[in-house]
This record gives C-alpha cells, structure tokens and sequence, in this order.
C-alpha cells in the first residue's frame, strides 16, 4: 500500500506558511503549477488556491518566455 504524504498533523504551522510563500513566489515567476507541486511536494489543489489569488501586470511582466 502507498504511503500518504500527507504530514499536515505532524508539520510546524511556519513550515506550512513557507509552502504558501515559495507557491506564491514561484506562481509569479511563471513557473507552470503541475511543476509547482513537484518543488513544493504538496497538492495540485493548494497550489491552484493560492496562485490564483496572484495578480500579474499585463504584458508577460514576471512571466518566463
């Protein structure tokens, strides 16, 4: 049987804000979120609540090319 990744009970609350922070941060350099969730090691779904919150200038401004 597969383990679960899921460690939220055993995790520090500061831990998980800098998960948010380096999500938020990586959402606006444009890295892809299926990517995002491969650095972070957490769920597609926490990633696509948080980035798209992120607001991005119009005209590729922070967007890789």
């Amino acid at each position: 049987m597969a383990k679960s990744r899921s460690n939220s009970k055993n995790t520090d609350p500061a831990v998980e804000v800098l998960k948010d922070i380096l999500i938020a941060q990586l959402g606006i350099a444009g890295v892809p979120q299926k990517n995002i969730r491969k650095i972070v090691g957490c769920d597609i779904h926490r990633v696509s609540a948080i980035v798209r919150h992120i607001k991005l200038p119009k005209g590729g401004a922070g967007r890789a090319n």
